[in-house]
Formats: C-alpha cells, structure tokens, sequence
C-alpha cells in the first residue's frame, strides 16, 4: 500500500534531453534567429500591406479631380489705345444751339457751376418763393426779346413731352453716350413721345415759366449725361452762337 501513488500528489516534470540535444547543434541558434527574423518579417509585410490596402481604399473614395476647359475671356488683338477710345459721355458730334435758323438770340443765364468765383455763382442762382436755386442749364433768349423756334440740339428720339405747372411745357430727347437734351418754358409743343428728330428739327416755341418768371419769353436748355446735369457750353458748338 505504501507503494500506491496518491492521486492528488503533482507529477514531477521531467525534463527532457532533446532540448539539450538540440540547442548543443551549432546551427541551433542560428536557425532559431533566422526563423524569429523570419516570423518578425512576415509580420511587418502582413501588417503594411494592410495599412496600403486602407490607404488605398480611402483614396478611391475621394472624386477623381477633373481638368476643367476654361473658356477664353480676352480674345487676341482686343488691347485698345487712348487713340481709339472714346467717352461715352460725349456726343458723335457737336450740339448745335437749340434755337431755328433764323433766330438772332444770346444767353441769358448760366450753368451753375461749382468752380466759378463767386461772383459768376451769384449770376447763376434763380430766386424762387425767397430762395436762391443753382440753375441746372442755361437760358436762352431771342434779341428781340419775342417768342422763338425752338430746334432739337442733335438727333435723337423723344422721351418725354410734358406740362409741368413750373417749368411749362418740356421736350427730353435721347441721345447716344447716355446723353439727354431737355428744353424747358416752351410755349406749345410740336413733336410727341417716341418721335425721331434731327438736329435743327423744330420742337415748338419758347415761352414762359412759373419757376422764372424774371427771365420773360426763354428757352431753359439741359443736358444730361448719365442721368446728371452738366453743363451744356462744353458741348455746344460755339461757332454758331450769334
């Protein structure tokens, strides 16, 4: 009985002399570094392949840029010179005085202009209801202080043809340059919205106004140039003016 193993008693391990067979080889810890190496590169080729395959999943999710043809904004030869240039602000040609043919007249009052002495101002201000107004044109009457014809100071087409309980009756005609010629205090009116005139063309007759009524028997003349009043002595072709 004494010779019967107990159970619960651990088993002594043995050890085994094939290790020490093994590892007494000379080409034991050769083979057992290249294999380590080995497994060690195994494992680095597994693992950068699989950080390529992410990198170039992720890549194939981005939109494929695609070259745009621009198209040309400039075509050649465009350059232009100062010569060729010309302001929009000025008319084809010069404006003659808007008054007929056969009409001795002079001027009456100026263009109000910022520049001017003081004195030059003074003349260009029209007294209304006890107020000083800077005039936004120039009036023009006849040397025999008697009504006139009044002519288009260019070719162009009506705009507007109106009765207005200051000024009287008023002619605008369009021009090219964003020009309009106005003609203000005539007397009747001879010509009618959307009307094609020419220079010299007859619009009526000059007569009087509310807003001055000092100047008498007057044609007020205007022009426009992009919607603002400048003064129409640098348009007029003085070799006419009488």
């Amino acid at each position: 009985m004494e010779d019967q193993k107990n159970p619960n008693q651990p088993i002594p391990l043995k050890k085994s002399k094939s290790w020490k067979t093994f590892l007494g080889k000379k080409w034991a810890f050769p083979a057992i570094y290249i294999g380590l190496a080995a497994i060690i590169l195994a494992f680095v080729m597994w693992y950068q392949g699989n950080v390529f395959h992410a990198v170039s999943d992720e890549l194939s999710k981005q939109p494929t840029p695609v070259a745009q043809n621009q198209p040309e904004t400039t075509a050649p030869n465009t350059e232009v010179s100062q010569d060729d240039a010309v302001p929009v602000s000025k008319a084809t040609q010069p404006l003659a005085w808007p008054v007929a043919a056969s009409v001795s007249y002079s001027k009456a009052m100026d263009f109000f202009n910022d520049a001017a002495a003081k004195e030059e101002q003074a003349k260009a201000l029209v007294k209304y209801n006890n107020s000083y107004i800077p005039h936004t044109g120039i009036d023009i009457v006849s040397t025999d202080k008697k009504g006139f014809d009044v002519a288009a100071a260019l070719d162009g087409k009506v705009k507007k043809v109106e009765n207005d309980p200051l000024v009287g009756n008023l002619v605008e005609i369009e021009h090219s340059g964003n020009m309009v010629t106005v003609y203000q205090s005539l007397d009747k009116v001879t010509v009618k919205p959307g009307d094609e005139v020419k220079q010299g063309q007859v619009l009526g007759a000059a007569g009087r106004s509310t807003f001055e009524k000092d100047a008498g028997i007057h044609l007020h003349f205007e022009v426009r140039v992009d919607g603002k009043s400048v003064n129409p002595e640098q348009y007029l072709n003085h070799t006419e003016q009488q």
